[in-house]
């Protein structure tokens, strides 16, 4: 994966926790919807490719294909398709601890790594089909304390905090935006605000921010967590100058998973890309 530039952070003043905190408690824990945003907001197109960099691991059949399995998602029991956002939080499925699927039927599932746009596009027509299923996304286990801290922080009541950070995977961004680019690969020079699903990725950015433009420290930058769902919503919702420099950075884990799966696949006599 491309390596971000150090030597161009620069302050992107674009707020995002005062919008965000008004819609953090609207996003349903299903799967999202294709509804088109205002007309003055991003294109479809670019949210799909936004959410195109949001990779998960998805419970897939021997086809490869979107499974349901009978789980427990809000607190009832529904034939679901089921995704993790990292691989401790496809370990918590597997283990029982999240979803309440069966034992004997947690321990069997597969997994295939996938974006949030194909698992979007996938599971479209099947909840279509059958409207009573649901798709759900298990936040990673070790990232809940720090969102719920987070959100906290963020004005959300502190029992609506918990729950969310809870049933909720997290994007983390920093606030307010800080620009950067890569320095290789075929984007380098295309200046971005960072965020990822991972806080540790977006907290270093901030403080090494910090540490090398000593002015950014006036405006106070921090590391903000928006629900995955509301992170969407926002990017439908709002308008396109004040959300198309924002970018998921794919989790460095899932990339490296993804990247040796393609080798096991690929042909004894065809290079892997």
């Amino acid at each position: 994966m491309s390596r971000l530039n150090a030597n161009t952070h620069q302050e992107w003043q674009q707020p995002l926790v005062s919008t965000l905190t008004k819609i953090a408690g609207l996003a349903a824990f299903t799967a999202l919807s294709l509804q088109m945003g205002p007309a003055h907001a991003l294109p479809e197109a670019e949210v799909i490719n936004k959410t195109d960099t949001i990779l998960m691991l998805m419970v897939v059949d021997t086809n490869g294909q979107p499974k349901s399995v009978k789980a427990t998602v809000d607190g009832k029991p529904v034939n679901a398709y089921l995704a993790a956002i990292s691989i401790p939080a496809a370990e918590s499925i597997t283990a029982g601890k999240r979803f309440q699927v069966s034992k004997t039927e947690a321990s069997s599932l597969r997994f295939a790594p996938v974006s949030l746009a194909k698992f979007t596009q996938l599971l479209g027509p099947l909840l279509k089909a059958n409207p009573q299923d649901v798709g759900a996304i298990a936040p990673d286990p070790s990232q809940i304390s720090d969102a719920e801290t987070l959100l906290t922080a963020q004005k959300i009541p502190a029992a609506q905090a918990k729950r969310i950070a809870n049933e909720q995977p997290m994007i983390f961004c920093p606030e307010p935006g800080i620009l950067v680019s890569l320095n290789e690969g075929p984007q380098k020079g295309q200046q971005f605000v960072p965020c990822a699903t991972e806080l540790k990725f977006v907290q270093t950015i901030v403080e090494r921010s910090i540490k090398d433009y000593p002015k950014l420290a006036k405006s106070n930058p921090r590391v903000v967590a928006i629900p995955l769902n509301s992170f969407v919503i926002y990017l439908r919702q709002e308008p396109a100058e004040r959300v198309g420099q924002l970018r998921v950075v794919p989790s460095s884990r899932l990339v490296e998973l993804v990247q040796q799966l393609n080798k096991q696949t690929a042909k004894p006599d065809t290079p892997a890309k």
